[in-house]
């Protein structure tokens, strides 16, 4: 059975993402030797943080409205809890480290690919339980993810990985 969250409990989870991806790509920072890998790694960190920012204002925002009443639906809450509970997610939010015992580069770089596709699906599911004024941040912070997606593969593809 999958689990229900509610706003706040999904934007503290966004937040924690996002300082996790931070924590992510500082440490691909490290461990490439590739000077292009590097700049994008932490041109990603870059952007993670700004995302940081805006989900821990968004936080902050909606808990200071108490009139605001977000539209979850059933379906959307067992989504989000599937995506957490049985995803990779899960995993970062535990605090996991995924590329422990396999320092690749390449594997970093696939692990790195499925956390921000799964990154873009939550994302968009948060769109339900957000205010109208705030869907057009989070649907940029979606095309950012779906680009990091893309510089990823692009890494990979160059290291002919």
């Amino acid at each position: 059975m999958a689990m229900r969250f509610s706003v706040d409990e999904v934007l503290e989870m966004a937040v924690e993402l996002e300082r996790r991806g931070i924590a992510f790509y500082e440490n691909l920072t490290k461990k490439t030797s590739d000077l292009k890998s590097r700049e994008i790694f932490i041109f990603l960190s870059e952007e993670e943080k700004k995302h940081l920012e805006y989900f821990q204002k968004m936080k902050d925002d909606l808990n200071k409205q108490v009139d605001f009443v977000p539209d979850t639906m059933d379906e959307t809450s067992h989504y989000l809890g599937s995506l957490i509970e049985n995803g990779v997610l899960g995993k970062v939010l535990q605090g996991l480290d995924l590329t422990q015992g396999d320092s690749r580069l390449e594997k970093a770089l696939e692990i790195g690919m499925e956390v921000e596709t799964e990154s873009v699906n939550f994302y968009e599911s948060l769109e339900i339980m957000i205010p109208e004024t705030k869907k057009e941040l989070l649907k940029e912070i979606v095309q950012e993810e779906k680009k990091h997606y893309a510089m990823l593969m692009g890494i990979k593809k160059e290291l002919g990985k």
